[in-house]
C-alpha cells in the first residue's frame, strides 16, 4: 500500500488538473469565503425614512437609525410608493414610515403608529434591518416618555417601572453577535471542500480504474484491491486534512471562533468526515466507470447538501424525505459535530453521536466501493 501512496504523491506532482482541484482550487475558495465573511456582522445596511411629521421626535428617530450599526438611513423619501420603489429597485433594504402629528400624538399619551417596511425575501438582510430599527425606535421613544414622567415629576425609577412594568431579557446562548464567521463560514468551509474532496478523489480513481486501465497492476503492487484503493486514497485524506486544519486555524485562531469542546473528537469528527465524502467520490466513479457520470452523481449528492443540513430551516421542521436524505450526507452531521464542539460545549455524550454516523457512513460507502471492486475484477478475470 506504500508503494502505490508513493507513486499516487508522483502521479499527484505530475497532474496539473489533479493538482488543481485537490489544493489550488480549495485554498483558492477559502480565501475567498474569508473575504467575503471576515467582517463577521453586517452593517451599513441602507435604508429610507418616509418623515411625514418633521418634529424633534421624528429626526431624533432618523439619527438613532442612522447611529444603529447595522442600518444607514441613505435618503429620505417624500411618500410610501417612493419608499417603495427603492426598496423594489434594491436600492435600500426597508422604509421606515414616520406618520404625520407623530410627537403630538406622543406628547398626549396617544398610541401613534410607526411602521417599518423591510425586504423579507433576503431574509438575512431583512431581519438584520428590522431588529435594527425596531431597537432604534424603542430606545427613541422610551427616552422621549422617560422625560415626559420625568417632567411631571416622577422619579426616574417610578418613571422606568410605568414604561416597562415587567422587563423581558432576552439572552441569546449561541453566536450572541449573530456573527456570520461563527453561523455560516465555519459551515460552508466543510461544505463546499465536500464537493471538491469527492470529485477529485472520483478524478483521481479514474486515471486507474477507469475503462482502458490496468486496476490488476495496481492490485498486485499494493497485495490487493483494498489495499490498492487505500494507497490512492490516503495521499489525498491527508491533503483534505491539511487544508481544513489550515482553515480551522484560521477560524478558531485569527477570526476568533470559540473552541469550548474536545479537539480529539473534533479531529476524530474531520478524519472520518473526509474518509466518507472520499467514498462518495470513489462509488460514484467505479459505479459508472465514466468521470462525466461520476461528476454528475456527485454534484446531485453534494451540490444540495448544505439545505439539508438544518442551518437555514430546521431539519425537524423538513420532510421525512428530507431528513433521511440529510443524515446520509456526511456533511450534515461534520458540521453538527462543529457547532456543538466549538460553541456550544456540547457533553461528549451527546455529540460523540455525530462521530458515530460519520463512522457508519464511511463503512458502509467503503464496503459498497469494495464490493463494485470485486464485481469488477470478477468480470474482467470471467472474460480474459
Amino acid at each position: 500500500m506504500l508503494a502505490v501512496m508513493l507513486r499516487e504523491f508522483r502521479l499527484f506532482l505530475r497532474r496539473p488538473a489533479l493538482a488543481g482541484l485537490a489544493l489550488v482550487l480549495p485554498l483558492m475558495l477559502l480565501l475567498i469565503m474569508i473575504g467575503i465573511f471576515r467582517a463577521g456582522i453586517p452593517t451599513g445596511m441602507a435604508m429610507v425614512v418616509v418623515d411625514l411629521d418633521r418634529s424633534d421626535l421624528s429626526r431624533s428617530i432618523t439619527r438613532m437609525l442612522d447611529a444603529t450599526p447595522e442600518i444607514v438611513v441613505r435618503e429620505q423619501a417624500l411618500s410610501l410608493s417612493a419608499a417603495r420603489a427603492l426598496i423594489v429597485q434594491g436600492a435600500v433594504r426597508g422604509a421606515v414610515y414616520l406618520p404625520q402629528g407623530l410627537e403630538r400624538d406622543v406628547l398626549r399619551g396617544a398610541r401613534p403608529e410607526i411602521v417599518t417596511f423591510y425586504d423579507n425575501q433576503h431574509m438575512s438582510a431583512g431581519s438584520m434591518v428590522a431588529r435594527g430599527a425596531r431597537n432604534a425606535i424603542d430606545t427613541a421613544l422610551a427616552g422621549l416618555r422617560l422625560s415626559i414622567r420625568q417632567g411631571q415629576g416622577e422619579a426616574s425609577v417610578q418613571a422606568l417601572v410605568r414604561i416597562q412594568p415587567i422587563p423581558l431579557q432576552a439572552h441569546a446562548l449561541f453566536n450572541p453577535a449573530f456573527d456570520y464567521v461563527h453561523f455560516l463560514l465555519a459551515a460552508l468551509v466543510p461544505t463546499v471542500l465536500q464537493i471538491i474532496a469527492a470529485a477529485a478523489t472520483a478524478y483521481a480513481i479514474s486515471l486507474d480504474f477507469g475503462l482502458g486501465r490496468h486496476p490488476r497492476v495496481l492490485a498486485r503492487m499494493a497485495g490487493g484491491l483494498l489495499p490498492a484503493m487505500l494507497g490512492k486514497i490516503l495521499p489525498y485524506t491527508l491533503i483534505f486534512l491539511t487544508i481544513l486544519a489550515v482553515s480551522d486555524l484560521v477560524l478558531y485562531g485569527w477570526l476568533g471562533v470559540p473552541l469550548r469542546g474536545s479537539f480529539l473528537l473534533m479531529a476524530t469528527g474531520a478524519v472520518l468526515f473526509i474518509l466518507s465524502v472520499q467514498l462518495i467520490g470513489a462509488l460514484a466513479f467505479v459505479m459508472t466507470r465514466d468521470m462525466g457520470r461520476a461528476a454528475s452523481l456527485i454534484a446531485i449528492v453534494t451540490a444540495p447538501a448544505f439545505g439539508f443540513m438544518g442551518l437555514g430551516f430546521p431539519r425537524e421542521a423538513m420532510s421525512q424525505l428530507a431528513q433521511g436524505w440529510g443524515a446520509l450526507i456526511p456533511g450534515t452531521w461534520y458540521v453538527q459535530l462543529r457547532i456543538d464542539q466549538s460553541l456550544r460545549a456540547t457533553p461528549l455524550d451527546i455529540s460523540v453521536w455525530s462521530v458515530v454516523w460519520l463512522a457508519i457512513l464511511a463503512l458502509v460507502l467503503g464496503l459498497a466501493v469494495l464490493a463494485r471492486l470485486k464485481g469488477l475484477r470478477d468480470t474482467a478475470m470471467a472474460s480474459s
